[in-house]
């Protein structure tokens, strides 16, 4: 180290010295600049700053080097040969464009190997400029090999410093870095140098003056204009960066560019989702890190890949965002974070999630909500041991239908609502209330003893029953309820779901309180009458029908006045089922509609074919008043026979005017226009009021069966049907007594003046003759 001590004090200007430590500063401040933009270029540029950032630098190291020859002063007279002088100038350019080359490569240790051969390209460039001198030259070989150590550890240290680091402080550091690099491998190689004059100066050498002038000239040159083409690539930068911050504060969404991970630039909207004040703070932060956390990416509709996560403030909180994410915008090597806050959405979410999981009415839960809560709370209940037993209530409102056609929607609307509180603030605070349709609400409630669930209805119910008031109307309604247990009826939801409906529905048909727990011999029975139902649809198909006769007496003339047709189901395993066991359900599930209209066309057409039935009796369910054309269906049938009409009665409860009574009197008189006669069947039970008899001209009045039954044994029955015959008398109605099986009922009928009767007395139901009905079908 001496030598190289001596060698500075010693043998160099100290003027000229000075100038080449401010070339070599000015240089490297500037090669520094130029390689941090090369790191962060892409494409086509990245080859611009490449060719600029090794000029820059080569030129700078070799002006340095040969301004720091200049200054070196040996005892011997020195000269220089300029051709090798350029020659080492343009390996200097090569040398540096490829250390600048590997350090932003992209690799792991790309910026440590760069600054490697940095060190290699100012040996370079020293050691290929030593061959200017001329003069036999000769080196020490470790201080040669001490000073590509030196410079290449200091080239490393600047590399890394300077493209790991941000801002001026990487830079600084960076430029002084290499600025030692250069100077101790100079100094330290200066050292190494032993230069024997040549016998007589070469012909193409030239003097140190004129070799200074080149220098400075082709040194400055390089270096000027590399510093002049930073200053208007960092004017040009500046000025597209202050046109792309106006163009991203007028966006609604943050905007964050980066540029090596980091934030170089980000929107107002960016630094207020932040949580800052001022956009300096959110520059130079890496993103995503500590500033921004992401979750899984979701792939967008418009292909553009999207990515929730949470942008943290500095208090601790945090802002649940989508991020989109852009490459190489506005410039390659760059990025943009677009982020949109997600709290509107995430409440839109939980608006359409509530909607879909509630009734809009009543604010209640809906089914489906039912349905999920159960399952869950089955679930939960399963995982102890013994399992927690469990509640499940069906309640329907009973003669809601009444209430809703009386008030209108409206009306019926504000009872729901009504209903819905008041079965929630019944509610413990363990239960679960749903409305699970029209007029029907569910409850879910845990339990320990049965006798909680009964405490609950009754508490229920007698809310619910209540006065509500509608338009300034005092309304009274009750509700039914059916209630299913697990794990004692099913541990399956959609069972128990089922069951506690299925018991509801019992509870509407029971008189009495209106609660019914479920019991499978209750499902069973209902089975049985689903499958008999399932099983007259295929009888109406089969033919199984059969219409029996029962004859008709008219007691004046002790003549045979006309026939009862009636209706009975021959199974092909059960035998003949009596109508009692199917014409109710038929009734209820509508069957009784396509099975009527078969009754009444089949009479008419037997009717035809033995005229010795004389007229036919046909009975009409009070559900066949349910079609507006039972009118258009009874001349049908007369037409498609050529049955006359005077042969066809059609026999009626008065229950069927009781249910819609201008509409029924209507259809009843488009019927008599057609030349049917219509009975009043059943009279005595029900209504029997005259009014009845009053609103339509009956053509008959046909007496119940259990006055004539109870006459032997009560005073009551003899004097109803004594009134009934004195009834049809004074309005001339006939009468009809049906049930006569004695001779002593038949007696007291024609003692009475009854007009006519029926009953086993006289014959019991019975088909036609086999024979005769294939006659008529052949016919």
């Amino acid at each position: 180290m001496s030598r190289v001590h001596t060698g500075l004090a010693e043998m160099h200007d100290p003027r000229l010295l000075t100038l080449a430590l401010l070339i070599c500063i000015l240089g490297a401040g500037i090669s520094i600049v130029a390689v941090r933009r090369l790191a962060q270029a892409g494409g086509r540029s990245h080859g611009g700053w490449l060719m600029m950032s090794g000029l820059a630098a080569g030129a700078a190291v070799w002006c340095t080097h040969l301004t720091a020859m200049l200054a070196f002063v040996p005892d011997v007279p020195l000269a220089f040969n300029l051709g090798w002088a350029l020659g080492s100038l343009l390996l200097s350019v090569l040398a540096f464009g490829t250390a600048f080359a590997v350090a932003t490569s992209g690799w792991r240790h790309g910026p440590a190997m760069g600054g490697a051969v940095v060190g290699l390209a100012i040996g370079v460039t020293h050691y290929a400029g030593m061959g200017a001198y001329e003069g036999l030259l000769e080196f020490d070989p470790a201080l040669v090999a001490l000073s590509l150590v030196l410079g290449m550890g200091c080239g490393v240290v600047a590399l890394s410093k300077a493209l790991r680091g941000s801002g001026r402080h990487a830079v600084l550091a960076g430029a002084g870095w290499l600025s030692l690099a250069v100077l101790t491998l100079h100094l330290t190689g200066m050292a190494a140098l032993t230069i024997l004059p040549l016998p007589q100066e070469p012909a193409t050498s030239i003097a140190a003056a004129e070799l200074a002038l080149v220098v400075v000239a082709i040194g400055l040159l390089a270096v000027l204009t590399s510093a002049a083409t930073l200053m208007i690539e960092r004017r040009g930068h500046a000025e597209f960066g202050d046109r792309l911050r106006r163009l991203a504060d007028s966006a609604l969404e943050g905007l964050a560019i980066t540029a090596g991970g980091r934030i170089v630039e980000a929107n107002d909207a960016f630094v207020a989702l932040a949580g800052q004040r001022q956009r300096a703070s959110v520059l130079g932060h890496v993103l995503p890190g500590e500033l921004l956390s992401l979750r899984d990416p979701i792939p967008g509709l418009d292909g553009i890949i999207r990515r929730e996560g949470w942008l943290h403030h500095p208090d601790g909180s945090a802002l649940e965002v989508e991020v989109t994410v852009r490459d190489d915008v506005p410039e390659p090597g760059m990025q943009i974070f677009a982020l949109s806050d997600l709290r509107e959405r995430r409440e839109h979410e939980r608006r359409i999630l509530h909607l879909a999981m509630h009734d809009p009415l009543t604010g209640l839960p809906n089914r489906a909500r039912f349905a999920q809560r159960l399952e869950q709370v089955l679930r939960q209940s399963l995982r102890q041991e013994p399992a927690q037993p469990l509640a499940l209530l069906h309640l329907g409102l009973d003669r809601f239908k009444e209430i809703n056609d009386l008030y209108g929607h409206d009306g019926g609307d504000a009872l729901l609502r009504g209903i819905g509180r008041r079965i929630s603030m019944a509610l413990p605070p363990h239960g679960f209330a749903a409305r699970l349709s029209g007029d029907e609400f569910g409850v879910l409630l845990p339990f320990k003893q049965e006798l909680d669930v009964f405490d609950l209805i009754v508490q229920l119910e007698q809310s619910i029953a209540e006065p509500h008031y509608i338009g300034g109307d005092e309304v009274s309604i009750t509700a039914s309820t059916g209630v299913a247990l697990f794990p004692a009826d099913s541990t399956e939801g959609q069972d128990l779901r089922s069951q506690a409906d299925f018991a509801m529905r019992r509870a509407k048909k029971s008189p009495g309180r209106g609660m019914h727990f479920y019991q499978a011999e209750m499902e069973e029975a209902q089975r049985q009458r689903l499958r008999m139902a399932s099983e007259m649809r295929v009888a109406l198909q089969d033919e199984q029908f059969r219409l029996f006769c029962q004859i008709q007496m008219d007691l004046r003339t002790n003549q045979p006045c006309g026939h009862e047709m009636l209706l009975r189901w021959q199974h092909p395993e059960r035998g003949l089922v009596p109508p009692g066991d199917f014409i109710p359900m038929a009734e209820e599930n509508g069957l009784i509609l396509p099975i009527g209209d078969w009754v009444l066309r089949e009479a008419c057409r037997l009717a035809v074919a033995h005229p010795e039935l004389g007229k036919v009796a046909v009975n009409l369910s009070p559900v066949q008043f349910s079609q507006a054309d039972l009118p258009r269906q009874v001349a049908a049938a007369l037409a498609e026979s050529g049955l006359p009409s005077e042969r066809l009665e059609l026999e009626i409860t008065e229950s069927t005017l009781i249910r819609d009574h201008a509409r029924t009197l209507k259809m009843l008189q488009d019927i008599k226009a057609t030349g049917v006669k219509v009975v009043m069947d059943d009279f005595g039970t029900g209504y029997s009021s005259l009014a009845t008899l009053r609103s339509f001209p009956f053509d008959k009045i046909k007496l119940d069966r259990k006055f004539l039954a109870e006459a032997g044994e009560s005073a009551a029955s003899v004097a109803i049907l004594r009134a009934v015959i004195g009834i049809g008398r004074g309005l001339g109605i006939p009468v009809l007594a049906e049930g006569v099986e004695t001779e002593v009922q038949l007696a007291l009928l024609r003692a009475e003046g009854c007009d006519e009767a029926q009953g086993f007395l006289f014959g019991r139901p019975h088909p036609l003759p086999e024979m005769a009905l294939r006659n008529t079908a052949r016919s």
